[in-house]
């Protein structure tokens, strides 16, 4: 399997990192935590979540649905059965809390009601080609963009997470706020705190420095390069994330994309 991903236009570029479509056929994976939302479009199924675990039966009595993952910080297993299609869009950390107005902090799966009006709009969505979907879903959500206060502190809170080495209490000073305030906002914006934020983004940085150096890498240099000064912590923290050793994960997990898109089949 090979996922093709798609960039937004540059009205939503800010929010979103891209779109991809998907077809599963009565196929089971795990995917891995990350620092964004994943929202699908799913056409005709059932779609439940209980336990770290997703599953989505093809059904023609179910309407197409809009289904949001908050972020995860353990492996998430997705379990299909029948062909399950779906459209999905990634959005950044802080992207879909700037089209929405409920409070989805805490819940790790939940349909977007606010949503439910594209659906109603556009029911033969899948029949549509890439382009045209694409349009749709982006013109539909910029009519629900409305951008929350004080987004820029967040904005580069996060930039700092990834070029500094710093604590949550720096990153706040140097934002001019409190931690109290940061804190407050990353739930907000984010629907996490930002020390489990910045822990996924280093978790994903990783990942992507190991498939840069393929299976030559050193463990202590990509921790190192990672913002970890102890292999010992990385590698915990790598287990917990996925549930095994960096170098087993690897010989277990397949690269979908050119963006790091890591999922892996079970048989």
């Amino acid at each position: 399997m090979e996922i093709k991903t798609i960039k937004p236009s540059p009205h939503l570029e800010k929010y979103i990192l891209f779109y991809y479509e998907l077809e599963l056929n009565n196929e089971a994976y795990y995917a891995y935590p990350s620092d964004c939302n994943v929202v699908c479009l799913f056409k005709n199924a059932d779609v439940t979540y209980s336990n770290n675990e997703i599953k989505i039966t093809e059904d023609s009595s179910f309407s197409n649905s809009f289904t949001a993952l908050n972020k995860f910080t353990t492996p998430l297993f997705v379990n299909t059965k029948g062909v399950v299609k779906e459209f999905v869009i990634i959005f950044k950390a802080f992207g879909l809390s700037q089209f929405i107005t409920k409070n989805y902090n805490g819940i790790p799966f939940f349909q977007i009601e606010e949503f439910d009006d594209f659906l109603k709009d556009n029911p033969t969505f899948f029949n549509k080609t890439e382009i045209t979907k694409i349009k749709l879903i982006e013109d539909f959500l910029l009519t629900k963009l409305n951008e929350k206060k004080d987004l820029e502190i967040i904005l580069k809170s996060i930039l700092l997470m990834k070029s500094n080495e710093l604590t949550i209490h720096q990153i706040a000073k140097k934002c001019n706020c409190s931690y109290k305030k940061l804190y407050r906002l990353f739930l907000t914006h984010c629907g996490i705190t930002p020390s489990i934020l910045r822990k996924n983004i280093k978790f994903r940085y990783s990942l992507k420095k190991m498939k840069s150096k393929n299976s030559f890498f050193k463990l202590s240099d990509v921790a190192f390069d990672s913002g970890f000064y102890d292999q010992a912590f990385f590698n915990k923290i790598f287990k917990k994330l996925t549930s095994e050793t960096p170098k087993h994960f690897f010989k277990n997990v397949s690269i979908l994309s050119e963006k790091e898109i890591y999922f892996k089949n079970i048989k």
